[in-house]
């Protein structure tokens, strides 16, 4: 029994091992440009070997693109579904959403850049994941603009603005860089936290020009 979990743990080892570098691959090469042999070369083992974890090799970027959605998703749900203030939300969750991205940035790179090389099957499925983080993304944020009173906001312009700009992280971190992600993602929330504030009150004072001209 234990030579079996033994064996099953070293499958896993292996097939995690063979993800992680397709998707280092797939960042760095492109997925049109990186073949299943370079593949094979680069873990050391013999092609036939890798049908043993997938079947295809657009079966192995799927894989990679819905594992990187599912980990966003539970990383943050749980913030969503919190009784924290509205404030405290979004800082939570736009710091988590960095730092998921710093931990994994070769499969979270891969599924932002290679989503157009799927089939429009499961290219479909992963845009339903991407929406389902999208709508909790905008619901932290129209409960902040709630809390700010703030009812004009366009709250589908603003998420769409925050995850571009948190998105934009893979085409510059490093893990060896001169600042650790978790303070990158102090200087993200408090950059559009204050910034969101600017938008809010700029709002405000835009609906009050409006009323007093037309009285």
């Amino acid at each position: 029994m234990k030579e079996r979990r033994n064996i099953r743990s070293r499958g896993r080892k292996k097939e995690n091992e063979v993800y992680r570098i397709a998707a280092s691959l797939f960042n760095k090469q492109g997925y049109a440009s990186t073949s299943i042999r370079k593949i094979c070369q680069t873990i050391g083992i013999r092609e036939s070997s890798l049908y043993y974890y997938m079947r295809s090799k657009e079966e192995l970027l799927y894989n990679i693109c819905e594992w990187s959605m599912i980990r966003s998703l539970e990383a943050v749900e749980p913030i969503v579904m919190s009784n924290i203030r509205p404030d405290l939300k979004l800082r939570k969750i736009i710091e988590t959403h960095i730092i998921t991205i710093a931990q994994n940035v070769n499969e979270h790179s891969t599924m932002l850049k290679e989503l157009r090389s799927l089939s429009p099957k499961n290219q479909r499925k992963i845009i339903n994941l991407r929406d389902r983080y999208e709508t909790l993304c905008r619901k932290v944020l129209a409960d902040y603009a709630k809390e700010n009173s703030c009812r004009g906001v366009n709250v589908k312009i603003i998420t769409l603005a925050l995850l571009g700009m948190m998105n934009w992280l893979i085409h510059w971190y490093s893990a060896g860089g001169e600042m650790k992600s978790d303070e990158i993602a102090k200087i993200f929330s408090n950059l559009f936290i204050h910034g969101a504030c600017q938008v809010l009150e700029d709002g405000e004072r835009y609906k009050k020009l409006l009323r007093g001209l037309r009285k």
